[in-house]
């Protein structure tokens, strides 16, 4: 009786969970350096692992779907002379790499995004001269000063609401001359027509304020526009309508337009299935990996599955300000380490942020800044290919070189600025 008793309840009894995944390291624990040395890592001829790779898999392989290949090249001999002495320099170890190539590939299960790189295209030699790329940029931004429409804000158009000013850094809001949505703005800092002396306070005040009064005023306008975004080209190979930094404004009515809505339905969807938060496993996963690093309530990555060369993404969650830190801190390492000066970014804020008259709403939940690089500023080749538009990305910088401006920026704004770093 007892048997059958103890069968009946082992019936009802609930079936046994799997055991949650293992905490990811708080700092990265595998000592990876460069692109390559991740590939080797995935690598089924990678012998040796890391202790921690094990658990760091296991979280990676609910995310993403890591591929790795390797094949081998005949050069003919008629060839040889133009790769190995032309493209190479003659450098023997780039020119045997070039004749065993290795391809890693990561896709993401949720956005379905795919992105693959060959580290040997980081490593060629021949690369464009950037201190001839700046002066040209230096030139542009001082022949474009005189008669500069976004130094006056009498100079550009008014919402019918009227304009958003922040006096204390000189910074207004414009409508749009040729909107594409149904309001759209621009955040515009008068004073600072050169983009590159962009400092913090500045950003926090186009970013932090006058954008999300903006927001608020259109919200108290349309109550249904909840979803807020912003986008920045800098400089005309990037889209850039003009030199004069301005930030493009509008939002969204119930849900986050484009891409950044097909990035928070992958992030409910990983939820539901997962019983996980998407961004917060993404953080985790690229500071394991030696790829990003956190700052109070938000977190700074270079993604392994990147749109653009250089893309850095940059993630908060409870703290706008904190947030929009390690946004200035990403932007200055494009400027003063990585010399990236023609670049694309998109940002979604949180419905929370633009409450206005409206009580809290946490509709929109995205607080996150995607940028990339968009090549040097003046090739007349295009960075963009079929590839990229329409099927995956092809990558062609080191992910841990880009991570290393990141913080070498971040570490030298903390003896510049030690009060944004109380507490970390």
């Amino acid at each position: 009786t007892l048997i059958i008793l103890l069968g009946f309840l082992c019936l009802l009894a609930p079936p046994l969970l799997s055991p949650p995944p293992p905490s990811l390291p708080s700092t990265s624990c595998l000592g990876l350096t460069s692109t390559e040395q991740l590939l080797d890592l995935f690598s089924d001829q990678s012998d040796t692992k890391p202790a921690c790779f094990e658990g760091l898999k296991e979280v990676m392989d609910k995310v993403y779907r890591v591929e790795t290949f390797r094949t081998e090249i005949e050069v003919p001999d008629g060839l040889v002379g133009m790769i190995r002495d032309k493209w190479f320099n003659s450098d023997k170890t780039l020119y045997g790499k070039f004749k065993k190539p290795k391809v890693l590939t990561v896709t993401d299960k949720y956005t379905y995004e795919t992105t693959t790189v060959n580290p040997l295209r980081a490593m060629r030699p021949n690369m464009p001269d950037k201190g001839e790329e700046l002066a040209r940029v230096m030139k542009v931004i001082e022949d474009t000063r005189e008669g500069c429409n976004f130094c006056n804000d009498q100079q550009t158009l008014e919402d019918s609401f009227g304009r958003v000013y922040w006096e204390k850094s000189h910074i207004f809001t414009s409508e749009n001359a040729f909107r594409f949505y149904d309001y759209t703005g621009m955040v515009i800092p008068a004073d600072v027509h050169d983009y590159t002396k962009l400092d913090a306070q500045t950003f926090e005040a186009i970013f932090a304020y006058a954008a999300v009064t903006w927001f608020g005023n259109i919200r108290d306008k349309n109550p249904g526009k909840t979803h807020p975004i912003l986008v920045w080209d800098l400089l005309e190979k990037a889209g850039g309508s003009q030199a004069h930094p301005h930030i493009t404004i509008f939002a969204g009515s119930g849900f986050y337009p484009g891409k950044m809505g097909h990035l928070e339905a992958a992030s409910k969807r990983y939820a539901t299935e997962t019983g996980r938060d998407y961004l917060q496993d993404i953080i985790d996963i690229h500071v394991a990996l030696g790829l990003g690093l956190r700052h109070k309530s938000a977190a700074v990555v270079v993604p392994i599955t990147p749109n653009k060369d250089r893309e850095i993404w940059v993630i908060g969650s409870s703290d706008l300000r904190e947030f929009i830190w390690l946004y200035f801190i990403a932007f200055r390492s494009y400027i003063e380490e990585l010399q990236v000066y023609c670049s694309s970014h998109g940002m979604a804020l949180p419905t929370g942020e633009i409450g206005g008259k409206h009580p809290p709403d946490t509709t929109g939940g995205l607080m996150i800044v995607k940028m990339g690089s968009r090549g040097d500023c003046f090739s007349v080749h295009s960075d963009v290919s079929s590839l990229e538009l329409y099927t995956i990305n092809s990558i062609s910088t080191d992910y841990y070189q880009t991570f290393k401006a990141v913080k070498k920026t971040y570490e030298k704004y903390r003896k510049i600025t030690p009060e944004k770093y109380e507490g970390v």
